[in-house]
């Protein structure tokens, strides 16, 4: 999908902008904890009037959008007055309109009122990477003990050990590339230049990893590494092994540090460090490459944050299920107090693909 985005200063044109994408289409406001649903009522001589309810005060500036049709319409701006007690002046600052065909339509699974309707499917054992780094956070002592544990059967085998687990620190460079990409970085020889097809990760591993790593920099007698991460169900990356040493390392050795990253997550489950909720979550509409969840508990947003990782299992009639890695892209707030959040799958399991693809053609929904 390409987006083509057109940024609009020039104010002669806001107010045909305004009237024909904001008036009589569903218009939020972005806030920290999401996208609150609002009523656009007016533009005139460069003011913006807004009904604001579920908001205190109004922000400095903000930030409102619509959707029309292929159209997702952006309008920055600051705050002028109250007039009463739920409705906002702003100046408009400038305008976004990005074209981008939409890949697929969602189908709804509830009605307006987030009510269920013929087909129930919903989700449960939901987690997150935020609550995953702060369950490491707040067992520090259980965590120390599993890391003195594998740095025992380890230590005796390399030359250099780190275990990272991502409370640690959100700049590590390995971190980094394993929450984008969760290969293995496996450098055989520093000193050799690598076959043709592990040439771009060795590139990147020089430019992004060791360029930053001072301490390999500094010892020049590593020539080897294996960086392996460390996931939840396999699918969640928070943390890594990390070995180095002075001479080649086989592939044999890149076998054993994937074992020893699945022996501390098995570790980790069986201590129950991670809370996984068993609380069933309605979805409001889905499709081959996403989906949307309804609830109107405040409690259940603990769940989310935009941009997040979220793990979960999905669960389809007939007794079938998927589970699913997923990115949350928005949270909204709508006004009959119904929360709303909109999920991008990363990845599905096989049999789960297969359920999902059964389900959404059953609804008359298509999957390729």
């Amino acid at each position: 999908m390409s987006d083509n985005i057109r940024t609009i200063t020039d104010r002669t044109l806001f107010e045909k902008i305004f009237y024909k994408f904001f008036m009589g289409n569903p218009v939020f406001i972005k806030t920290k904890s999401g996208n609150l649903k609002i009523r656009f009522f007016g533009y005139s001589e460069g003011l913006v009037a807004l009904n604001i309810s579920l908001l205190k005060n109004a922000p400095d500036t903000c930030l409102i959008f619509t959707k029309h049709q292929d159209y997702l319409v952006y309008a920055h701006l600051k705050f002028a007055e109250k007039q009463e007690e739920t409705i906002y002046l702003f100046h408009a600052l400038k305008m976004q309109i990005i074209t981008a065909t939409r890949r697929e339509d969602r189908v709804a699974l509830v009605d307006a009122d987030g009510e269920g309707g013929k087909r129930i499917v919903y989700l449960s054992n939901v987690i997150s990477d935020f609550i995953i780094e702060n369950s490491l956070a707040m067992t520090q002592k259980k965590v120390d003990h599993i890391k003195e544990m594998m740095r025992y059967d380890l230590q005796k085998q390399f030359e250099y050990l780190k275990i990272f687990f991502i409370n640690e620190g959100t700049t590590d460079p390995r971190m980094k590339q394993f929450i984008e990409d969760v290969t293995p970085i496996y450098i055989a020889n520093l000193n050799e230049k690598p076959k043709e097809k592990y040439e771009k990760a060795f590139n990147s591993y020089i430019n992004e990893i060791y360029s930053r790593d001072y301490y390999l920099r500094n010892r020049k007698n590593f020539i080897s590494e294996i960086t392996v991460p460390i996931l939840y169900r396999m699918k969640v990356p928070y943390g890594y092994i990390q070995v180095n040493g002075s001479n080649p390392f086989p592939e044999s050795a890149l076998t054993v540090i994937k074992r020893m990253a699945i022996v501390i997550e098995e570790l980790f489950t069986k201590d129950k460090i991670f809370p996984v909720s068993d609380e069933r979550l309605l979805v409001s509409d889905v499709s081959k490459r996403g989906l949307g969840v309804a609830f109107r508990e405040r409690r259940f947003i603990r769940y989310f944050k935009e941009k997040s990782m979220v793990y979960f299992d999905l669960f389809l009639p007939d007794g079938k299920r998927a589970s699913i890695l997923g990115v949350v892209r928005n949270i909204s707030l709508l006004e009959n107090k119904i929360i709303k959040v909109g999920c991008e799958f990363i990845t599905i399991d096989p049999v789960g693909e297969v359920n999902l693809d059964e389900f959404l053609e059953s609804i008359g929904q298509p999957t390729e």
